[in-house]
C-alpha cells in the first residue's frame, strides 16, 4: 500500500482530494488523504484550515514531509500565491509561458523543504478552477443555464486552454464563474467537477495531467 498525504490550500482543494481525486488512485493502489494547510492553532489545541501564506504553508509541509513511510504532494493555486512564496521574486523576466512560471516555482518550492525524494509539488495553473472549463456544457447543464457554455468554450479558446485562462484580479478563472450569475460557491460547484470527470480535466490540462500520471505511478511495483 502506498500513501499519499495531499496538503490543500482549502475546502474545495480538500473535497477535491476526498471525492474525486482519492477514489481515483485507490484503483492504481495509492491512498491519498488531504490535510489543509493550518492558518491558526489555538492553546487548546483546535486547528483552523485554509490559505496560503508561505509561512503557514511550510509548517504545515514540515510534518507531513517527516512521515518517512508517506509520498507528500501539494494542492496549491498559483493565483494569489503571496509574494515570498518561494520561486515568485526569481521568475525569468521577460517571464515564461504560465506552464514555464509554475514547474519554476514547483521546483523552487522542492528546493526550498530539502528536495526529499517522496515530495512532489504541484501549483494548479492557475487556479483549481479552471479544471471547470474542461468541459464547459457539464457546467452549463449542471447549473441549467445553457447561454454560458459558449461563453467558457471562448475563454478557453482565447487563452489556448483552461489552465491558461489568466492571472488577472477580474478574469481568473473562479471570478469568471462567479460572474456567470450561476450561484456558483467554490465548495458545493466540486460536484460538478465529478460530472466533468478527470478524463476530460487530464485531455485538456496538460500540466494537471502530469500530476496526476506521476501520482498514478506511486502504486506501481519497484
Amino acid at each position: 500500500m502506498t500513501r499519499l498525504l495531499v496538503l490543500a490550500e482549502g475546502d474545495s482543494e480538500e473535497l477535491f482530494v476526498q471525492n474525486i481525486l482519492a477514489p481515483h488512485l485507490q484503483h492504481f493502489g495509492v491512498y491519498a488523504r488531504a490535510t489543509g494547510v493550518v492558518s491558526k492553532r489555538l492553546a487548546s489545541g483546535r486547528k483552523f484550515t485554509g490559505g496560503n501564506l508561505w509561512s503557514n504553508v511550510r509548517l504545515s509541509l514540515q510534518p507531513l514531509l517527516a512521515d518517512s513511510d508517506a509520498w507528500v504532494t501539494t494542492l496549491l493555486d498559483l493565483y494569489g500565491l503571496p509574494d515570498d512564496f518561494p520561486g515568485l521574486s526569481e521568475l525569468p523576466s521577460p517571464p515564461g509561458s504560465p506552464l514555464d512560471n509554475v514547474r519554476h516555482v514547483e521546483t523552487a518550492l522542492l528546493t526550498t523543504m530539502g528536495s526529499p525524494a517522496r515530495f512532489i509539488p504541484f501549483i494548479a495553473l492557475h487556479e483549481l478552477e479552471a479544471w471547470y472549463f474542461a468541459n464547459p456544457r457539464k457546467v452549463a447543464d449542471f447549473f441549467g443555464k445553457s447561454e454560458i457554455a459558449r461563453t467558457m468554450e471562448r475563454a478557453c479558446q482565447e487563452a489556448d486552454g483552461p489552465e491558461n485562462i489568466n492571472h488577472g484580479k477580474e478574469t481568473h478563472p473562479s471570478k469568471r464563474l462567479e460572474g456567470y450569475g450561476i450561484g456558483f460557491r467554490k465548495t458545493s460547484a466540486v460536484a460538478v467537477l465529478k460530472e466533468i470527470g478527470l478524463d476530460a480535466i487530464r485531455a485538456r490540462c496538460p500540466h494537471f495531467n502530469a500530476w496526476l500520471t506521476r501520482l498514478e505511478t506511486l502504486g506501481a511495483p519497484a
